[in-house]
């Protein structure tokens, strides 16, 4: 199956690749500085236009193609070679048969050097190329189906254990989801996170040096993706979130027994409300807020798809309006990661600070110092910062844009819109009220101390709301960590 060029990115600009090829002339001159130097004034080295062409073959990833170009091309540079060498002798009056051969030989080597250079300049280019928006490939998103089931799926653990459809649930709908996006986003941007799994997949891929390389590759790739695409910043961020915290309730199962007797108690209690089949509406309505939480994702991978994370030696807000909405844009992703990571901060500190100093220790230092509570307060900040950066995403567009196709933007966005809002504030809302109810018991395990006194005194308490009367007993997203 042929590929159409119209699926194709942009090829790129034949004065990069110029530009390019005289660098590799100076690069050559200081490796062979004699024969480099007649080898370049001789006019021997790559005209650009065959450069351009090298470039290429190159770009559009056929080996097969690479290496044919490669082959004709330095087989005409030795043949042209050859001829200026024997001119070069005739000029010099080289009689000795060996300093023919010596000749010869050096500018066979000149002719793989500068092939050689040619590669990588078309190969930096390609790279380079990849990082504007002209040569940007349209993201083909997961389907909405697909990232429903995504979300629906890991929250079925609920059938199992009432609390485990909203803590790996949770976290492993956002993980998967993210995943999915971000892959999209890599692969399109030529940057896959897996690189040449289905290419040369063997057992070797499975032995640990094939892993290493894997893992090698991916971390480049994603080195390379996280300043280059704003919607893969953005993922990486929500993935970063969903793997942490299943990563964290494993660890906290398995090793603390507390957290044990605390699933038991939220399972017996949801255990006195029936059978299994009555949790559905509750599991249905968990999973219906992952997928309105991922929504801003959804929109920032579908409108910045060609936006970076870079913007020029720091945040700038000078070009008028367009310019404040892309510069408010990349730091409310920003601020989207560091509130997972301060929550992530925040489990660390109280982990270790229990570790050290007992399970009924009250937790005042570190992070605590600043934040009563920073997991919570954290996840709040990470969510509404993801949700508006879905809105300043569309109204960046919006501006940048004219005529109609405003309004039909505004339209088909709009339901992504009203689904973010639903999911940050439906999270927003479980976690105020998480955090009133651990506020509450804190006060009265901790309240008559002085410690407790001076520690609230100084730190923020974040966002609260006190819960209203419950007339069941179905936990909810933030039940699972109502514990000191």
């Amino acid at each position: 199956m042929k590929t159409s060029p119209s699926m194709l990115p942009a090829s790129p600009p034949a004065w990069r690749l110029s530009k390019l090829v005289w660098i590799s002339r100076l690069l050559l001159v200081g490796s062979f500085t004699p024969l480099a130097l007649a080898f370049n004034c001789g006019g021997l080295f790559v005209p650009a236009r065959l450069g351009a062409q090298a470039t290429n073959h190159y770009y559009l990833g056929s080996s097969t193609r690479d290496n044919n170009a490669i082959h004709a091309f330095s087989k005409s540079q030795v043949q042209r070679m050859s001829m200026s060498a024997a001119n070069s002798s005739k000029a010099n009056q080289f009689k000795s048969k060996n300093k023919h051969q010596v000749a010869a030989a050096a500018l066979g080597l000149m002719a793989v050097a500068s092939m050689a250079a040619v590669a990588n300049a078309a190969k930096q280019v390609a790279v380079t190329t990849a990082t504007f928006p002209e040569a940007v490939v349209p993201i083909v998103l997961p389907t909405i189906s697909k990232l429903s089931l995504v979300c629906l799926i890991p929250t079925l653990l609920g059938y199992y254990r009432s609390e485990y459809g909203v803590s790996y649930g949770y976290g492993t709908a956002i993980a998967a989801s993210s995943y999915l996006i971000l892959s999209s986003v890599a692969s399109s941007a030529g940057f896959p996170l897996f690189p040449g799994l289905g290419e040369s997949f063997s057992l070797r891929s499975f032995q640990l040096s094939g892993l290493l390389a894997s893992l090698g590759a991916t971390l480049r790739n994603i080195k390379f993706l996280l300043p280059a695409s704003l919607p893969a910043f953005h993922s990486f961020a929500l993935l970063f979130y969903g793997t942490r915290l299943d990563l964290f309730l494993l660890y906290r199962e398995v090793f603390l027994a507390r957290f044990r007797a605390m699933r038991e108690r939220i399972e017996e209690r949801a255990k006195k409300q029936g059978g299994r089949l009555k949790r559905t509406p509750f599991l249905i309505s968990c999973a219906f807020l992952y997928f309105c939480m991922i929504c801003p994702l959804l929109i920032t991978s579908k409108v910045c798809g060609d936006m970076s994370m870079l913007c020029g030696p720091g945040f700038q807000f000078s070009g008028g309006l367009p310019s404040i909405l892309e510069t408010s844009l990349r730091m409310s992703v920003v601020m989207a990661l560091f509130g997972f990571l301060l929550g992530a901060l925040g489990d660390l500190n109280k982990t270790i600070g229990k570790a050290l100093k007992g399970e009924d220790a009250l937790i005042t230092g570190g992070i605590f110092r600043f934040f009563r509570h920073p997991n919570y307060t954290g996840e709040v900040i990470g969510w509404v910062s993801s949700c508006l950066a879905g809105f300043l995403a569309v109204t960046w567009k919006a501006v940048s844009i004219c005529g109609g196709s405003r309004l039909s933007l505004w339209k088909s966005m709009g339901p992504y819109l009203i689904l973010s809002v639903m999911g940050a504030t439906g999270i927003s809302f479980v976690l105020a009220t998480a955090t009133a109810g651990l506020e509450f018991r804190q006060k009265e395990k901790y309240g008559h101390t002085d410690e407790y006194q001076k520690w609230i005194k100084r730190s923020w308490v974040g966002v609260k709301m006190d819960p209203a009367k419950k007339g069941n007993n179905n936990t909810s997203v933030g039940d699972e960590k109502e514990v000191e």
